[in-house]
């Protein structure tokens, strides 16, 4: 099934618990000028019939839909029991940003997901990775794309670095409707842990607010020479809704 440029109308009045509801993509972005084969998970996603978008993109394509396995001690509500498998065609001329997204099924509209939009293709992460020995090369200036596979997996990356330089290490996921709980670790050449980060600099709230447990690391490199960065979800869990994206810049400060 497939829908063009549908404009974005108010939602009808019905209940929540009848509505589809969409908690996450893999990738977490679209390229302008391509087309991007985006996997959707939810709730009652295997009942939608269109897909509805507003912004800059011109078409969507349903490729399939039905149920979707639950990784073992996640939570369906974050991590969604049913998904969409969509090809997305974005505008040579999208802008960096967002596009919007709506579900609709015989009960309804869902709430509006918000997908990436990306000028230029992100560099993804590459396989195995997961381990010191096979960490992925990455450059300062990088963005990342990828996934915790499975639980206690982790994903490590390696680059060199001048002392006195600094950088800020970030993970983009949670705060975009991922499940993963990231958190980062920086050791030297030599596997020593120079810093560690977890949820963003907050209070509190991270305890009631999903969004805030995205991990950012800002650190001053201690000397010269290879790094390694290392990610995973703070309770071990890994699986399909655990997409996220890295990114490794100099701190503008």
């Amino acid at each position: 099934m497939g829908g063009l440029l549908t404009p974005v109308v108010p939602a009808q009045d019905k209940k929540p618990d009848n509505l589809p509801q969409l908690l996450n993509a893999t990738p977490l972005g679209a390229v302008a000028g391509q087309t991007t084969k985006v996997v959707l998970r939810g709730k009652r996603l295997d009942e939608v019939k269109e897909l509805q978008l507003n912004g800059q993109a011109t078409a969507v394509k349903i490729l399939s839909k039905g149920k979707a396995a639950v990784p073992q001690k996640q939570d369906a509500n974050r991590a969604g029991d049913t998904q969409l498998e969509v090809e997305l065609s974005l505008t040579p001329d999208a802008k960096p940003g967002e596009c919007e997204l709506i579900a609709v099924s015989e009960s309804g509209r869902s709430m509006v997901f918000k997908l990436l939009v990306d000028a230029q293709p992100v560099a993804t992460e590459k396989e195995p990775n997961d381990g010191f020995a096979q960490a992925q090369s990455i450059e300062i200036g990088a963005t990342i794309e990828g996934t915790l596979h499975q639980p206690q997996n982790v994903d490590v990356f390696r680059f060199d670095g001048q002392a006195g330089e600094k950088l800020v290490c970030e993970v983009i996921a949670a705060r975009r409707g991922s499940a993963l709980d990231a958190t980062l670790t920086l050791f030297d050449s030599r596997r020593r842990l120079i810093d560690t980060a977890d949820d963003l600099p907050s209070d509190a709230a991270i305890r009631d607010d999903w969004s805030l447990r995205d991990a950012r690391l800002e650190i001053t490199l201690p000397s010269s020479g290879a790094f390694l960065l290392v990610l995973q979800d703070a309770n071990d869990l890994g699986g399909p809704a655990h997409p996220y994206r890295l990114r490794v810049v100099r701190a503008t400060k």
